[in-house]
């Protein structure tokens, strides 16, 4: 069976040689060193304009002289062409995201990293034009991170907007609207106040994000079977917004000394 470590180097090995490929990279687990037996390669590449999606289609051809791929879902935007797919010769969980980002349209800010920032970090393989660089990213301003509080906080006052459907007895809309207006606005906040400058990550990597009693408070929250269920949560969010608030404003107080 096919090992991460020799994905990695045969992609390498042929990507490096590409004159229009100019950086590679691998973000996720391996960016920040925390690979284990479940992780996933996420492959970065900055290529020239004229060549995004071709180069990603080169790379699959390419990866398919290791192994058939067995399962693919491409994604092709205009300053990002992506695929993910699984060779049949690897391990169970060892996808592989390719992402395949323009150089011209994307610009080299997206490429810029946070020395300490510890969720986003890449793995260097190569950069032959200076791609990558490392710089203190300015925080988020206040304004910013008010705005999107008070957006949160709003959305979670219209309860109204979920009770109604607990009323009539329809499970589905109740779900959708009680993930859209109180599950995910408390995750958001929850982040705000313990990671501000990720604050639009919602539920990715939440668990190695956040403290582990905040993590077991919003589990509670997705942990729902039935419409009592989600009208017990209502009053439990109300709780939760409350205490969090609480702690928002000490920390806004305290940034400003």
């Amino acid at each position: 069976m096919l090992s991460r470590d020799e994905i990695i180097w045969h992609l390498k090995d042929f990507a490096i040689r590409k004159p229009y490929v100019f950086a590679m990279w691998l973000e996720g687990a391996d960016g920040v060193g925390a690979v284990d037996e479940y992780s996933d390669i996420d492959f970065w590449f900055d290529v020239a304009k004229e060549q995004q999606e071709s180069f990603l289609l080169e790379c699959i051809d390419e990866l398919r002289k290791l192994g058939p791929v067995d399962s693919r879902m491409d994604e092709i935007r205009k300053e990002i062409a992506q695929s993910n797919i699984h060779l049949a010769n690897t391990p169970e969980y060892l996808t592989l995201d390719l992402c395949v980002q323009s150089h011209e349209i994307r610009g080299r800010e997206v490429t810029c990293f946070d020395p300490a920032d510890r969720v986003e970090q890449p793995l260097v393989l190569f950069d032959k034009d200076n791609i990558i660089r490392f710089e203190k990213r300015p925080p988020v301003s206040a304004a910013e991170l008010s705005a999107v509080f008070d957006n949160c906080r709003n959305r979670i006052l219209q309860e109204s907007r979920v009770r109604k459907y607990i009323k009539r007895g329809l499970y589905l809309e109740a779900y959708a609207k009680y993930l859209d207006n109180i599950a995910e606005p408390l995750v958001t906040i929850a982040r705000l106040i313990w990671l501000p400058e990720h604050y639009d990550y919602s539920l990715c990597h939440i668990s190695a994000h956040l403290p582990d009693t905040v993590v077991e408070e919003l589990e509670r929250l997705y942990r729902v079977r039935s419409l009592e269920d989600i009208e017990q949560n209502l009053d439990y969010a109300k709780e939760l917004l409350v205490r969090y608030e609480k702690q928002w404003n000490d920390s806004l107080r305290s940034s400003r000394g």
